[in-house]
């Protein structure tokens, strides 16, 4: 007699938002490779690259608003901030896929996010970004941070690891991320300390974060 078993079709593994999703809400943060495909990173770099090179990118600063400032001993890198009303084509595909993300999470996890904010980063050589929160003090509109790599044929070598600390109750603890093209790294903003170790070339990535109404 047949297994009815095994007459059914074979079980479909769950959607990259859901996986990202279930691992965030088992451990707070997610690695996830491949979250778009090559050609589509290959144009986003492109297009931070020339942005770059046209001089659209500032000096990233600390604090926000009236008490924004350049400090170089928290952070040396440079930011493009992009507009949700004026996106590229690379771009709009980019967040159509965070959009995905976000109801995903809302629906698992209840979140309540509703908004994205993102740039374009470029770490060029000997920059960095100590350690720190993605999340300004006494405001609480931040909830996850999504950072997607750019970089091409990236290696250890080439410094720009992002270093989280993974257990806030043992702060000895963290993961060491290289920023390898097509990588998307997910975490609860509030919660993980992180910091950009000095890059030894040019190092791109796209990083946005998902607010709740405070």
């Amino acid at each position: 007699m047949a297994n009815p078993a095994s007459s059914l079709p074979p079980e479909q593994p769950p959607e990259p938002a859901e996986q990202i999703a279930a691992t965030l809400s088992e451990q707070g943060w997610c690695v996830t490779d491949g979250f778009l495909a090559p050609l589509h990173i290959s144009q986003l770099r492109h297009e931070a690259q020339q942005r770059w090179q046209a001089g659209r990118f500032r000096r990233a600063g600390v604090g926000r608003g009236e008490d924004l400032e350049v400090r170089d001993e928290v952070r040396t890198d440079r930011v493009d901030w992009l507009d949700p009303n004026d996106l590229s084509a690379a771009q709009r595909l980019y967040w159509s896929q965070l959009e995905q993300l976000r109801l995903a999470i809302n629906r698992s996890l209840y979140l309540g996010l509703y908004e994205l904010e993102a740039h374009l980063a470029v770490y060029p050589p000997g920059t960095y970004y100590r350690k720190h929160l993605d999340q300004f003090r006494g405001i609480g509109e931040r909830t996850l941070s999504c950072i997607l790599y750019l970089n091409d044929a990236w290696q250890a070598q080439d410094g720009g690891a992002l270093r989280l600390y993974t257990d806030p109750d043992h702060p000895e603890l963290s993961e060491l991320i290289l920023p390898e093209g097509g990588r998307l790294v997910t975490f609860f903003s509030a919660r993980f300390l992180h910091e950009v170790e000095p890059a030894q070339r040019e190092r791109f990535s796209l990083t946005g974060w998902f607010k709740r109404r405070s």
